[in-house]
């Protein structure tokens, strides 16, 4: 997606940089989970639509559903957060890639729970499943498929958006269809996946 190293990095630390006070932040008050990932597509849009990040112009639209139809998979997988990442090159050629997100409150985190719950993620997809452990420093991610190893290894969410834009992580097929700014297949896209919440991030080469 974004061959360049150091522009790659640079992007996904001021991604992940965002997210990390955001997290910082809302730990210090009594939240639930649910209160901090429903901010998280909030934050990216208030700091970075519009914006210019390395010669890409940043775009990002969120949406939020309550309820899901009976031909979601709300009850088998449940995801918290649903992402899909687009960069466009110069020539105007775009690559996507969706990610589904679990996330926990490090301090309430039961594993036996989330190794079942990454389990049926995993089901859907194995490359673009991840989940966030939100803590008073921040967000740590560990891979689906690691959770069920002892002391599963984890790096930082800004590391987790360079693997996404170096094409490590993520799957295609799991995208919204249409352009960019189609907010009915974004929500289409969620209500499929039985998402609580979605962010569409959009990365365009000047």
């Amino acid at each position: 997606m974004i061959k360049d190293v150091e522009t790659r990095s640079k992007i996904a630390q001021a991604l992940g940089h965002a997210l990390d006070d955001l997290v910082r932040d809302r730990f210090k008050g009594l939240v639930e989970e649910p209160d901090i990932t429903s901010r998280i597509g909030q934050r990216l849009e208030d700091r970075f639509n519009g914006t210019v990040l390395r010669d890409y112009r940043v775009s990002v639209i969120t949406e939020t559903i309550t309820s899901h139809g009976s031909n979601s998979l709300e009850k088998p997988m449940g995801t918290d957060l649903y992402f899909a990442i687009s960069v466009e090159d110069k020539l105007g050629h775009a690559t996507t890639k969706g990610l589904l997100v679990q996330a926990k409150r490090k301090d309430k985190l039961n594993w036996n729970d989330l190794t079942e719950q990454c389990r049926r993620m995993n089901m859907v997809t194995k490359k673009g499943s991840v989940v966030w452990i939100y803590a008073a420093n921040g967000i740590d991610v560990v891979r689906s498929v690691d959770v069920p190893k002892p002391n599963s290894p984890s790096f930082g969410v800004g590391k987790l958006f360079d693997r996404v834009l170096a094409c490590e992580l993520g799957d295609r097929r799991k995208v919204p269809n249409g352009q960019f700014g189609d907010r009915g297949e974004l929500k289409e896209m969620i209500k499929a996946l039985g998402a609580k919440n979605a962010v569409r991030l959009g990365l365009k080469r000047k």
